[in-house]
Order: C-alpha cells, then structure tokens, then sequence
C-alpha cells in the first residue's frame, strides 16, 4: 500500500464498488489480516488492519463517500487544471509537491506552487481552491483518525465476542475440524431438506385424501338425494294411487246412490199406478 493510494485501492475495489462489494472487502481483509497468513509482521498487520476498517468506515456510509468521492474527483480536477499552467509558465519555480495521503485514507492531492510577477484571475481561483481543499482534507483527516480510534476502541470487544462465538462453537460442535462441522452442517441441510421433502409428500397424500373423501361425501349426497327423490315420487305415486281408488269408489257410490233412487221412483209410480188400477176396476 503507498502513500498515493485511495480508499477503494485500500480494499482492491474501484471506485464503482456497490455497497455489498465493499462489506464483502472489509469482511474479507480483516479475516485476512487478523487470522489468515498474510506474512506480515504484527504491527504491520495491524497496521494494514487499521487502514481496512479506516476505509471501510468512509465508504459504507453513503454521506460520507459522497464526500469522499467528491473530495477525490475535485483533487483529480485540480491536478489536471494545475499541470498544464506549470507546464505553460517556464518562470514557475516552485516544484509539483505530493501531499500525503494519510497512509492510504484519503485521496492524493497535488498542490502546484506558483511563482509569477502577475498572478491571473485562473491562478487566484485555483489558489483558493487548493486552499480550500487543504482545510477540507484536514478535518477529513482529523475525522477520520478519530473514528480510526474508536474502530481501535472495538477490537476488545470483537476480540471477546469472537471468543464468546468460539466458546458457542466448542460447545456445539466440540473439538471438530472445519471441515467436519462444514460436513455436519451439510448433513444438516440436507436432513432438513429431506424433512421438507417428507413433510410436502405427507401434505400431498392428505390433500389427496381429503379430495377423494370429499369427492365420496359427494358421491353419498348425490346418491341420497336421487334416493330421496326417488321415495318421494313412488309415494307421490301411491297417494295418486289412493285418490283415484277414493274417487272411484265415491263415484261408484254415487252411481248406486243414484240408481236406488231411481229404482225407487220407478216402484212408486208403479205403486200408484197399480193402485189406480185397482180403483177404476171396482167401479
């Protein structure tokens, strides 16, 4: 890492990095300098560390890399307008200096010196802004070291959880290998994945019951109402059945009812005329 590197240098990434790239750097290098085989030094380690959690701080807050990226962008901007005055003013004699770039933590900044009987309008103007963009770069670093040392702060407390999460795996897995718990999780998820695959045939098979069940209850209502309509009709039947036997017997009766009485009548008159008879043969 030299001097003149920015902050996406820091963790290998460019400056079109998404969010998610640059947690996956930060993750990624501090499991690197903290457990890996770096073959640095302690301090050095620690340093490269220190620089890490530094740019990871400036770049996942999306307020503070904007600043930082337009910071970077009017350094850059600065540079280009500044190389070609020098290069156009052969009685500049203050030399292109580099200005520190805080270990790699924030953007380098070109400061062009310019020495002239006449200062124009464009070397005021970009005098100021160097100026500043010094003072910016300076409470940058200030900000930044600060949060460097509360990021410095949480190493004890990682370093405990860390030791709590090694605590819990010990306890759950015992003195296992990574390979063997990578293997333990695997059979686990692929128990789980069994059990799903169990339990989503098991739910089938009862939907495919229940539908067959269904399907019968249908079948039993259907069949109990052609039934009961069934019943119905041949008791419709035997009751029109009755009435018409009802009928012809009350039409019976009253055809009898009616003949006696016409046999009735006929004997009456009978009767009178027989006693009529009788009379006119005594006179």
């Amino acid at each position: 890492m030299n001097s003149t590197s920015t902050l996406y240098d820091v963790l290998g990434l460019p400056s079109t990095a998404s969010e998610g790239d640059i947690h996956a750097a930060h993750m990624r290098l501090v499991r690197h300098y903290q457990y890996g085989i770096n073959g640095l030094s302690a301090a050095e380690a620690n340093q490269q560390l220190q620089a890490v959690k530094g740019a990871w701080w400036t770049l996942s807050d999306p307020g503070r890399r904007a600043a930082y990226d337009a910071g970077l962008a009017a350094a850059f901007a600065h540079a280009a307008a500044a190389a070609p005055a020098a290069a156009a003013s052969p009685a500049a004699s203050g030399p292109a200096t580099v200005a520190p770039a805080a270990a790699g933590i924030l953007p380098p900044v070109i400061e062009v010196e310019l020495k002239s009987p006449k200062r124009s309008p464009l070397r005021i103007m970009l005098g100021v802004i160097g100026s500043l963009m010094i003072v910016g770069l300076a409470l940058q670093i200030y900000f930044s070291m600060f949060a460097f040392r509360q990021l410095s702060g949480n190493d004890a407390a990682l370093e405990a959880q860390q030791r709590l999460v090694d605590a819990e795996r010990r306890q759950t897995y015992g003195d296992l290998t990574d390979k063997e718990i990578a293997e333990l999780e695997s059979q686990s998820v692929l128990q789980r994945e069994e059990n799903r695959q169990q339990e989503e045939e098991r739910r089938k098979a009862f939907a495919q019951k229940q539908e067959e069940y269904e399907r019968e209850r249908a079948l039993r209502e259907r069949k109990n109402y052609a039934d009961q309509v069934s019943n119905e009709l041949r008791r419709q039947e035997e009751v029109d059945k009755l009435k018409a036997n009802w009928e012809r017997q009350q039409r019976e009766y009253q055809a009898r009812r009616e003949q006696a009485e016409e046999d009735a009548r006929v004997q009456q008159r009978l009767a009178r005329e027989r006693e009529q008879w009788r009379r006119e043969l005594q006179r």
